[in-house]
């Protein structure tokens, strides 16, 4: 690993230290960075879900449905034919 030098609000490092329950600096800074990245994957994905679900606003058009409604064929248009 790389080693980096860096000034910390050392108040801020304490607290984070508590709520994580870890004992040193190091394994501190690791888990709160292994901790955004986990929360960033679940927003991205939930953000992704919500955009495919049936509560989105804006649905993207599916392949297999028609994009104008009017193209639909109804089995009354049917029987007239």
């Amino acid at each position: 690993m790389r080693t980096l030098r860096i000034d910390l609000d050392q108040h801020l490092l304490a607290a984070a230290a508590d709520i994580m329950g870890t004992t040193d600096s190091n394994a501190t800074i690791n888990e709160a960075l292994r901790r955004i990245v986990v929360h960033e994957r679940q927003l991205r994905n939930l953000e992704r879900l919500m955009a495919d679900s049936v509560f989105s606003r804006e649905r993207p058009a599916r392949e297999d449905s028609p994009a104008d409604p009017d193209s639909v064929v109804t089995a009354d248009a049917v029987a007239e034919r």
